[in-house]
């Protein structure tokens, strides 16, 4: 029985098997993906077309400031998910007090942007230079309440790196309330 043959996934090349890279491809995307400080692109699964229809056409990443650290994104308007970011709408950096520190010039595609994104988010990580000159900025790790990795400051505080007077003050109200319910 014949292999299949597609195309690279990265390279555009012609291969046989069973993977959707070739041989070369599928070697440096482990090497990365071993980096502590390489972050994959954001899958995009048919948003080209939802795209087309609600007629974006620039796409822009931007970086916010917050008390976790610098959160890279990428959207299609930037101050409408600014001020998602501020209501608390997105998890990532609810609480975190985000304010928009740079942002990029429009790019023409989804996919560049989520590109670019990843890029910025492994140069912040690592503490590359590139950040420095993309941005102007100094890179901060973000360690925002989701990340699986722990900053040094998070583990002074908590394990999720947020303050632990707000789960006592929960536990507080709810233990009010419930007196006041029960009698």
């Amino acid at each position: 029985m014949a292999g299949r043959s597609i195309a690279c996934r990265d390279c555009g090349r012609r291969i046989t098997g069973r993977g959707p890279r070739c041989r070369e491809c599928y070697l440096n995307y482990r090497n990365r993906q071993r980096s502590r400080y390489w972050h994959e692109p954001e899958y995009l699964a048919g948003q080209e077309e939802r795209d087309r229809e609600l007629g974006r056409s620039a796409f822009f990443v931007y970086v916010l400031q917050t008390d976790y650290g610098h959160y890279v994104g990428h959207t299609s308007h930037v101050g409408l998910r600014l001020r998602q970011h501020q209501a608390g709408e997105v998890q990532s950096t609810a609480g975190g007090n985000p304010a928009l520190l740079w942002r990029s010039r429009p790019m023409p595609s989804r996919e560049d942007a989520t590109r670019f994104e990843a890029a910025l988010k492994s140069w912040r990580d690592s503490g590359s230079a590139r950040y420095r000159e993309t941005t102007g900025f100094a890179p901060v790790e973000f360690a925002g309440r989701y990340n699986r990795r722990r900053s040094a400051s998070s583990e002074k505080v908590g394990a999720r790196g947020g303050c632990l007077l707000l789960p006592a003050l929960g536990l507080a109200a709810l233990a009010l309330t419930m007196m006041v319910l029960l009698g």
